[in-house]
């Protein structure tokens, strides 16, 4: 492949690099380096990395918080857009907009100290805003897709402006049209979100429900107290399980949560059950039921009762000690000695009771 040199840098008036490492940009520390790299402060640096990429045919991967990825061990052979747009704006309606690489822990926190409701208990999540829509992301009874109002993008191929209603992001459980059908078409370069300015804060989960009830601040908290409480027990929960990026904390050198949460017809849910009551396993089997006879299961439930442990080996991946839904990184790990992790897992989880786990994070090859 052609090299750039420096007057072509000049010209192009771009701070294009070569053969940047990518490891410190994700949360996982693993995967090889950027042929080429980009940091985008403006969506004008997105449209000028992306025509530099099609003048050369080169792919393009937009990183942002790097917290929900796997990039091959081989690197990235085309252009990788670091995205680091900045700068929230609110209306004296509950709207707001934030650009796509402004940080979600921060935006949360941004929109509590304003009063606003419907995204508390998506605290501590990390990541940027752009990532949001992508997924789906939600926790604790909470979805971005209970938010949004609008998506704003760069389609990659004209390299023109264009906005999705919530309706037209086609929202599903950790699922997108960004991640489906659309999956790399738009650049995502800011989101609209509207709160509520009066709804009072609920806890829905009975782990955060227990964790709040602990507390006697709650009982007598104001709705702007509550908002504030509830963020931090969730925080505070998250963290216990390694789910809260801390430098100090090894099993947070992760992706999060690896397994999404399966959905599974009435007679799969069944036959885990009759397994579950068989065995006696320890840990109660429990689900939830979400319309037109599906279940929900817990993918950690599953993970455990088929034999996997808490800070258990392979290779150089490593279970998190504190909860089995993370593969981590305890060191020198490769990418693929956690996807080699991650396959033993399904195939253990789907040898014993038919259900088969998919992979939250996204795999770059």
């Amino acid at each position: 492949m052609e090299r750039l040199t420096s007057k072509q840098k000049i010209d192009l008036n771009l701070k294009i690099r070569e053969n940047t490492p990518l490891k410190p940009l994700t949360t996982i520390g693993t995967g090889g380096p950027a042929r080429f790299f980009l940091a985008c402060a403006s969506n004008e640096d997105i449209i000028e990395g992306l025509q530099f990429a099609k003048s050369r045919g080169l792919k393009v991967l937009v990183l942002g918080g790097g917290s929900n990825v796997l990039i091959s061990d081989d690197g990235f052979q085309g252009l990788v857009l670091h995205v680091t747009t900045r700068g929230v704006s609110f209306d004296s309606g509950g709207r707001v907009t934030a650009n796509a690489g402004v940080k979600w822990s921060e935006f949360v926190q941004s929109c509590i100290d304003r009063e606003l409701s419907g995204v508390e208990t998506l605290a501590g999540i990390p990541g940027l805003v752009g990532a949001t829509p992508i997924q789906n992301v939600g926790a604790y009874g909470q979805e971005v897709a209970n938010v949004i109002e609008a998506v704003q993008t760069i389609e990659k191929s004209t390299l023109l402006p264009r906005t999705f209603s919530a309706k037209d992001c086609r929202f599903g459980y950790r699922q997108s049209r960004f991640k489906a059908d659309d999956l790399d078409k738009f650049i995502i370069t800011s989101v609209t979100f509207r709160l509520s300015q009066t709804q009072e804060p609920e806890p829905r989960y009975e782990e955060l429900k227990a964790s709040l009830g602990l507390d006697p601040a709650w009982q007598t908290a104001t709705r702007v107290q509550r908002l504030n409480l509830m963020s931090a027990h969730v925080t505070k929960i998250r963290a216990s399980k390694g789910m809260v990026i801390d430098p100090r904390d090894p099993d947070t050198k992760s992706v999060g949560s690896f397994f999404m949460n399966p959905v599974v017809p009435q007679p799969l849910k069944e036959k885990v059950e009759g397994i579950a009551a068989a065995e006696k396993l320890v840990r109660p089997f429990v689900a939830h039921h979400v319309g037109n006879n599906l279940w929900k299961l817990s993918a950690a439930w599953l993970i455990e009762s088929s034999g996997i442990n808490k800070g258990q080996i392979l290779a150089g991946a490593k279970v998190s000690t504190k909860h089995v839904l993370a593969l981590t990184n305890p060191g020198h790990a490769s990418t693929k000695d956690i996807l080699d992790f991650a396959d033993f897992i399904t195939t253990k989880v789907e040898q014993k009771f038919g259900v088969r786990l998919e992979r939250e994070p996204v795999v770059v090859p």
